[in-house]
């Protein structure tokens, strides 16, 4: 089984949890927003992209989560367009190489949001009740859900239910949750890796 640890926002305290990762020998996926230097109160790490270019080189995946973290379904085609691109330029130009994951602001999609995001980024990740098992994996409908869901998991293998790839999303939760879950993952005897490298091992992109 394969887990991936999702990191949306790119809140600046999420460069102390890249850290402590790489010590536990785990790499994981954070989405940035691109264009807001703070969020919900928050710095963001946009402000200082060296520490972005430092989690990359770590072997951290950098995704992005779009430029202003607009709700897409909820603007016009041109809008969405350029929070796709701009947010894929801004990264690029921080790390040296395109990314290839976006987590979608709220989890919001549709087919016309999809449309126009898959011209820019080879995967893209949502969260909530729509495909939290990933039971059925699309690139640009990557199903997430949050700890408290984990528990589900023995009772989910125990009926049989196929579940190939479990994504965690984190936003702002304090370190020792994600110490402790680090740990029980390990307990478990998943495998962790970023998204991107997750879906190209099952062949999804």
């Amino acid at each position: 089984m394969i887990v991936s640890l999702t990191f949306d926002d790119g809140y600046g305290r999420h460069f102390e949890i890249a850290k402590v990762l790489y010590g536990l020998d785990v790499r994981a996926s954070f989405y940035v927003i691109t264009g807001l230097q703070k969020y919900c109160g928050k710095n963001t790490l946009i402000k200082e992209p060296k520490l972005l270019k430092e989690m990359h080189d770590m072997g951290h995946e950098i995704g992005s989560h779009t430029h202003t973290h607009r709700n897409l379904t909820l603007i016009d085609d041109g809008s969405v367009e350029r929070e796709c691109r701009i947010s894929a330029n801004v990264l690029e130009e921080v790390l040296g190489e395109r990314p290839m994951g976006l987590a979608y602001p709220y989890g919001a999609h549709d087919e016309r949001v999809i449309r126009i995001v898959s011209e820019y980024y080879r995967y893209a990740r949502t969260m909530g009740e729509l495909n939290r098992w990933n039971e059925h994996l699309d690139s640009h409908r990557v199903g997430s859900m949050g700890i408290r869901h984990l528990i589900k998991y023995p009772l989910r293998a125990l009926a049989g239910k196929n579940t190939k790839l479990v994504v965690l999303t984190f936003h702002d939760e304090p370190l020792r949750i994600i110490r402790l879950t680090v740990e029980l993952l390990k307990d478990m005897g998943f495998r962790m890796m970023p998204l991107r490298e997750a879906l190209m091992n099952l062949g999804v992109i």
